[in-house]
């Protein structure tokens, strides 16, 4: 016989990313495009994190490349995903998609990483795609804090709902689009 019991989430409190240990790179891709374009995206990363960030950390991006006639389903098209680690063992994250029709691979490179450094900047534990994604998780487990880097109308929205289905309540401090705190409160 097998009797299975739902985990219990514990609340989270997180509000400082700490300091930076690494960068890494899942990947800088090109699909159907020639080999070059992920390499330049990497490049772009890479040089504009060290130059416009002061990033003294390791830097680590791997590059993929899928040629024509691999699978007919993908591209053409490139991209780039990066994220950081902290000493705490956080990690945030950012990407970037080349456009169709003349978006140099420098200017993907350079956006990934620039938005990587302003999640960085705040200094908060979570980036906003995670800050949106954590509330329900945090009403679960019935209490904690994020810091968030940006406050998004997503997270807003997000804690509108939970906030009816699940009868908890949260307190954000921040305004919609700069870092923030969001906290359960004990209903």
């Amino acid at each position: 016989m097998l009797t299975v019991e739902p985990s219990k989430l514990r609340p989270v409190e997180v509000i400082e990313f700490g300091d930076l240990r690494e960068v890494r790179g899942g990947i800088s891709h090109a699909v159907r495009l020639p080999a070059h374009v992920a390499h330049r995206q990497a490049n772009s990363a890479r040089e504009y994190l060290v130059k416009a960030g002061g990033v003294k950390v390791p830097i680590d991006i791997a590059v993929e490349t899928y040629e024509q006639g691999r699978d007919p389903h993908l591209g053409p098209g490139s991209g780039i995903v990066l994220w950081a680690v902290s000493s705490k063992g956080l990690i945030k994250g950012a990407d970037a998609l080349g456009e169709r029709g003349g978006k140099p691979a420098e200017v993907v490179g350079e956006e990934a990483a620039r938005n990587l450094l302003e999640n960085l900047r705040s200094g908060m534990a979570l980036d906003e795609h995670m800050g949106d994604m954590v509330i329900p998780y945090m009403a679960l487990a019935g209490g904690g804090v994020v810091g968030v880097s940006k406050i998004t109308l997503h997270a807003l929205t997000n804690i509108y709902i939970v906030e009816r289905v699940l009868g908890v309540r949260f307190e954000v401090s921040g305004k919609e689009g700069e870092p923030g705190i969001i906290k359960v409160l004990h209903s």
